[in-house]
């Protein structure tokens, strides 16, 4: 009678047996270590919380981590006008004579020299397409 009821309790309890590969795929689909409900993209293992964010490439590879109110893909803290998309840290859209510091650089004169290659945020060769794919 014992066994009878608990082959019943089994059958009864719809537990779908997973295994664990299974179990890893719906949990991380694109193995980049974050769960579904934490990765703002799960079919792309270059876009989890906290990831190398290039600036400027238009991608939010970090899930919006850092706060960046304009949507210019430079964070609120690197950003000197965290409301204006147009102004960023090297910015192309310094203008002689209209006396608006668009790279933040300090000045309102065009800049002469490149962005600091020694910086993660500005890579000397084409930034990685985080948001292009790359499982």
């Amino acid at each position: 009678m014992r066994l009878w009821f608990c082959a019943a309790l089994m059958a009864l309890s719809s537990c779908a047996y997973v295994t664990r590969a299974e179990y890893q795929e719906l949990w991380d689909a694109d193995g980049d270590g974050y769960p579904i409900g934490d990765d703002c993209d799960d079919d792309n293992r270059n876009i989890y919380p906290f990831a190398p964010d290039y600036r400027g490439d238009g991608c939010d590879a970090d899930c919006g981590a850092e706060a960046d109110d304009d949507g210019d893909d430079w964070p609120n803290s690197a950003d000197c006008d965290p409301s204006d998309p147009d102004i960023h840290p090297c910015s192309d859209l310094e203008r002689p004579g209209d006396e608006i510091d668009h790279d933040c650089d300090g000045s309102t004169d065009v800049r002469t020299t490149s962005c600091p290659s020694d910086d993660p945020d500005f890579p000397e060769t084409e930034p990685i397409d985080n948001c292009g794919g790359g499982q």
